[in-house]
């Protein structure tokens, strides 16, 4: 599983225990133009996704694979939960998930940073890439896991 992310224009890196679900790695992740173009995953398509799942994320740009950094889930009641890797201070973020009719996935939290953020989700293999639509968001890739992973990473 691949993570890499940007905050539009500049690439850089920030203290992510200030920022929760904005882990920002200091390597660049240029999306070609195919990929930006590739087709959105619908609501429908997302909703069957996320619902009740987590997606996970390490940061690395070839070699996507265990251990994660980090690992959100999406609860079918809209509430969204962000775990940190120890490392990072083992933050755990609460906040709300919607999907807009255009396909987007958006969430607010209301612990951690507050920042509200939309993206669409694209498939790429065996993971989905998030791609930036609105607010302060970034780009990134990342695994779907079944269930409920918050936890996970402290053990």
């Amino acid at each position: 599983m691949c993570l890499t992310f940007r905050i539009w224009p500049t690439d850089f890196f920030v203290d992510t225990r200030l920022l929760g679900f904005f882990l920002v790695a200091s390597v660049p992740l240029q999306a070609s133009a195919e990929e930006l173009t590739r087709e959105s995953l619908s609501k429908s398509e997302l909703e069957k996704l996320l619902t009740g799942n987590s997606l996970a994320g390490n940061g690395k740009v070839k070699q996507p694979a265990e251990p994660y950094d980090w690992i959100s889930h999406y609860g079918a009641d809209g509430t969204i939960r962000l775990e940190l890797k120890p490392e990072w201070g083992g933050l755990i973020s609460k906040g709300r998930w919607w999907l807009t009719d255009e396909g987007w996935q958006c969430r607010k939290f209301e612990t951690g940073h507050g920042k509200e953020g939309c993206w669409r989700f694209v498939r790429e293999g065996d993971y989905v890439r998030f791609l930036p639509v609105s607010g302060v968001a970034v780009e990134g890739r990342a695994v779907v896991l079944e269930g409920d992973r918050i936890g996970y990473l402290q053990k």
